[in-house]
């Protein structure tokens, strides 16, 4: 029974590590799903440690570059993390990412990028604005695909309408996430420019989500920063213009 479970342990020790030493490459090849939406090419090092070339996602550049660096005290809590690193002067990220029972976890999370690149990566293109994002994760976590909780802060810096002839610059804004009862909540606020902007985006546990802003322009905006937030619609009593979206998101569909 003793020497069955040395066996047992020694050729358990023997795989782990074959694996953990193996070319990424080669793991890749072996158990990259198919219809993954990500897709990775030129991988280099091991799983302990390496390097991604290049990341597409849904056939969409995402990365240039991305370094991996496995945090082994993770395993002690049941995870697998890696400390992330990309640079690619399109979209900076630094931070810590895991896996596990619980579901993803981001921590000390920070990605920075234009925000075209970003609304490309995620299919909108053609969407008329441009600035500089920022974010700043102290900590996310996701369950089937769904935020359960976060901790951070999104900043728009000079975000501007490009629409227009000359692009109209609205302004810095930011949003600080955190918990507040079962919802998750992003509280929107002007940091500076001409607009005055104020309100919350919620998610929650049912997959609902929601938002509801109040904009309206400050005393000196300039006259097209004006006409384009009268395009919204009517004002209320206090000069706001007010933006609401809501639905829901389904839930992810059980694995075979």
């Amino acid at each position: 029974m003793r020497l069955s479970l040395l066996l047992s342990i020694g050729l358990l020790s023997f795989v782990a590590g074959l694996i953990v030493h193996a070319p990424a490459a080669t793991l890749y090849g072996w158990f990259a799903p198919a219809d993954s939406p990500v897709v990775v090419a030129g991988l280099s090092g091991t799983p302990l440690q390496g390097e991604a070339a290049s990341l597409r996602y849904q056939q969409r550049p995402a990365l240039s570059s991305l370094r991996w660096r496995l945090q082994p005290a993770s395993l002690l809590r049941g995870r697998l993390a890696y400390h992330l690193q990309s640079l690619d002067p399109r979209l900076s990220l630094d931070g810590y990412a895991a896996t596990g029972f619980g579901g993803a976890h981001l921590n000390d999370f920070k990605l920075g990028s234009g925000l075209r690149e970003v609304l490309a990566i995620a299919g909108q293109a053609f969407l008329p604005v441009d600035g500089q994002a920022m974010l700043d994760l102290s900590q996310l976590h996701l369950r089937d695909g769904w935020p359960q909780d976060a901790n951070g802060t999104l900043r728009l810096a000079n975000l501007a309408w490009t629409l227009a002839r000359d692009p109209v610059v609205l302004g810095d804004f930011e949003a600080s996430f955190d918990r507040e009862q079962d919802d998750l909540v992003a509280l929107v606020r002007t940091v500076s420019g001409p607009l005055d902007v104020n309100g919350d985006a919620r998610l929650r546990a049912d997959r609902r989500y929601s938002m509801h802003l109040q904009v309206r322009p400050k005393p000196d905006a300039p006259p097209m920063v004006q006409n384009l937030v009268r395009s919204i619609g009517p004002a209320d009593a206090q000069g706001y213009f007010h933006i609401r979206y809501e639905g829901q998101v389904p839930a992810p569909a059980p694995a075979p």
